[in-house]
């Protein structure tokens, strides 16, 4: 059984990436990826707050982007605090944690997508997700636009939260586990490769029209192959229907 990776996103302050590696040592989880941080790193700040969790900083990842950072992951659930333009499916913390353990169970790689203290995560990073996390938190009174709202938790609550759930998930697992399938699920880098190949192919074609909704277009479609749960051999089958199809197109001519 694998722990879910933790995953941060254009993280900004050093302090915060030192209290997600605090709450990730309280709770079993131990690999650390940051995509693209924006503070200096290594961090002196990150060590001070990691208070006893050096390693896990010292064992951490450093990726340009999300594709990158989650091409070896075949289950990624991200976390947010705001709908986005694609419908997607969102879970609770308790709920999101269960999935994530029956899925490293059967010995599937997971990851954990936390955004940017700022702005969270994009829609590009959430398209390759397979379903979001919202963390609920009490309503607020309306504030003026100068107070700070609370609606979405500070990056290292968000990780104590969520690694308490995964450590309390494993209070459900059944005694015996089901014998893993030959079925595989796609992992990220074998569905970014099929995203690129089937957006390649459907602009060619002309089919993003009008270009100003290319990008909303190519989220939804997306989603809906993300929503299917490939394996590895039908996302492989469907890139080979690809190439058959355009290469036909071409044969007719």
């Amino acid at each position: 059984m694998i722990p879910p990776a933790v995953i941060l996103s254009h993280t900004q302050m050093g302090e915060n990436v030192g209290a997600a590696a605090r709450a990730m040592k309280n709770f079993g989880l131990s690999d650390l990826r940051l995509i693209a941080p924006k503070m200096e790193w290594p961090n002196d700040r990150a060590q001070i707050l990691a208070s006893g969790a050096g390693d896990i900083l010292d064992g951490a990842q450093i990726h340009a982007d999300a594709p990158r950072a989650l091409a070896d992951f075949q289950l990624v659930l991200a976390t947010t605090a705001r709908g986005r333009d694609v419908t997607r499916e969102v879970l609770t913390p308790e709920a999101a944690m269960r999935r994530l353990r029956q899925a490293s169970d059967a010995g599937l790689k997971t990851a954990i997508l936390f955004g940017g203290e700022r702005a969270g995560l994009d829609n590009d990073e959430i398209s390759l997700c397979d379903a979001l996390i919202t963390i609920p938190t009490a309503p607020l009174p309306r504030v003026k636009a100068t107070e700070i709202k609370a609606s979405s938790l500070n990056l290292g609550q968000a990780v104590l939260l969520l690694g308490y759930e995964w450590l309390k998930s494993a209070d459900a697992t059944p005694a015996s586990r089901t014998r893993r399938t030959i079925a595989v699920p796609a992992n990220r880098q074998e569905l970014v490769d099929l995203f690129e190949h089937l957006e390649h192919e459907l602009g060619a074609g002309g089919f993003f029209f009008p270009p100003a909704k290319k990008d909303a277009m190519v989220r939804n479609i997306r989603a809906m192959i993300l929503r299917s749960g490939l394996t590895d051999q039908q996302a492989r089958t469907i890139r080979g229907m690809i190439v058959a199809l355009v290469r036909n197109k071409y044969r007719g001519q």
